[in-house]
């Protein structure tokens, strides 16, 4: 199955899961928030999903919403529509000219759940030619996953929506060591006035290293590497980190 195809069964789950059953991350809208003020000029969002980061990256330039899902740009709210432009497309393959954007972003651990890596490979290479001489590209991972073992099967929640129907998601960890990825088997179940109806997604994520991540940077070609370990820019630590920020420059 194609990764589009992927979160076009994945979209409505997903959305409902960011927009109802779990708070907004104030913390990371408001990273965004900044990075934005701070690099300015036109501004490229690598897999945006359903506008969950428009209000953040929204600017004085034009913002660029890049999603190869159907189902995720037609989630988008009529609010969200008129912060940012979206564009179909993937990121390995992107359909912008070469050195076109001063910040470019690629947030929510997107990049690991593309699980070839010659496609990853591929993504940070096109997001080096489509970031301007002087732009900042903007990349975050979880190498937390790591440290992710297998799980049993496991009810994570029960949510009521508001539709009226009630979402349910059950959940089994897989981890993989070749190659070396964690596999969600979630399985949602809506039950709307009695009746249950369950389908299976299963989301296959890369597991990739600090040291991975800024060497295929380098690599690339960008320098003057920024790093955190969370939204509030605190250093980035291999064992306490949640996640990993990374920001690059691309040389003049």
């Amino acid at each position: 199955m194609s990764t589009r195809d992927l979160w076009n069964r994945y979209a409505r789950y997903f959305n409902a899961e960011e927009g109802f059953v779990f708070p907004a991350d104030q913390p990371e809208l408001d990273f965004y928030s900044r990075i934005r003020k701070e690099y300015t000029g036109a501004c490229l969002e690598i897999g945006a999903g359903s506008g969950r980061l428009a209000g953040s990256l929204k600017g004085h330039s034009v913002t660029v919403a890049l999603e190869p899902s159907d189902s995720m740009l037609k989630g988008w709210a009529t609010s969200d529509c008129e912060l940012a432009a979206r564009v179909q497309g993937i990121g390995e393959n992107m359909p912008f000219r070469s050195g076109f954007f001063p910040v470019v972003c690629f947030p929510y651990n997107g990049f690991q759940c593309v699980p070839e890596e010659e496609i990853r490979i591929r993504i940070i290479r096109d997001a080096f030619r489509v970031t301007a001489p002087g732009g900042v590209f903007l990349l975050e991972v979880s190498p937390v996953f790591a440290r992710r073992d297998s799980e049993p099967l496991t009810e994570r929640y029960r949510a009521d929506m508001p539709d009226g129907t009630r979402l349910v998601l059950r959940e089994k960890v897989e981890r993989r060591r070749n190659p070396d990825s964690i596999k969600y088997h979630m399985f949602y179940t809506t039950i709307d006035e009695g009746r249950e109806t369950t389908e299976e997604i299963t989301l296959d994520l890369a597991v990739t290293s600090r040291d991975q991540i800024i060497n295929l940077l380098k690599e690339t070609g960008f320098c003057d590497i920024l790093e955190w370990g969370n939204y509030d820019h605190t250093p980035y630590d291999d064992e306490l980190s949640p996640r990993l920020l990374v920001l690059a420059v691309k040389g003049i």
